[in-house]
């Protein structure tokens, strides 16, 4: 009688060991989960995050292009004479504040003025067609895909709004379309894409070095 009632007693024991231990795996299994779901809601949070601010970059940078095409579209639109003085205002401000040129004579400045009335004109094109090409590849970044597909959109879009802007300026009283010009703007928008990819690659590099 006694035998069976201390084996019942330890087989009772084992019976509560082998519950409790169950209970303590199930415990931590569900700790595991609530580890693992807080995870994912941390990561879809940051995913959310990320998506509203790669769509509110999108946003802003559409609205520079647009605005950069306008201002474009608007300097093509001036007649001949008014484009001159556009253009003039800022060649006498080079001439009147350059050491160089600042101390000459009157005739010697209007030389100098007709000298570099072109230069200053072409500069023009290549700088704000720069900013072009350089906002179109900011946005073609937020998007999936391969680089030098990005490359080609964003010189290949700067070359038909150049060459729609030379078509527009021949119908403008006094202006002339060039090819010459159509040039000049695609290699403003390559360079401005290559400014682009330099800072790219830069900032990864300063990226690795700070998580090294």
């Amino acid at each position: 009688m006694k035998k069976s009632s201390k084996s019942a007693q330890k087989n009772a024991r084992n019976l509560l060991k082998k519950e409790s231990s169950w209970i303590i795996i199930l415990n931590l299994g569900d700790e595991k989960m609530e580890e693992i779901e807080s995870n994912e809601i941390n990561k879809a949070k940051n995913v959310k995050k990320k998506n509203v601010k790669r769509i509110a970059i999108r946003v802003i940078l559409i609205v520079l292009i647009i605005t950069n095409c306008i201002t474009i579209f608007k300097f093509s639109s001036e007649q001949s004479e008014q484009s001159n003085r556009t253009s003039g205002k800022v060649v006498e401000t080079i001439v009147e504040n350059s050491p160089k040129t600042k101390n000459l004579s009157k005739k010697d400045k209007e030389k100098k003025k007709e000298e570099i009335v072109t230069p200053v004109r072409k500069t023009a094109h290549f700088t704000v067609y720069t900013c072009l090409g350089a906002l179109i590849y900011l946005l073609c970044r937020t998007f999936e895909g391969k680089n030098w597909k990005k490359v080609m959109i964003s010189i290949g879009f700067a070359f038909l709004y150049a060459c729609s802007d030379e078509i527009h300026q021949m119908f403008v009283g006094g202006r002339s379309g060039e090819f010459r010009d159509v040039m000049i703007d695609s290699c403003g928008a390559g360079f401005g894409v290559l400014i682009v990819w330099i800072f790219g690659k830069v900032g990864c590099w300063i990226g690795r070095k700070k998580v090294k």
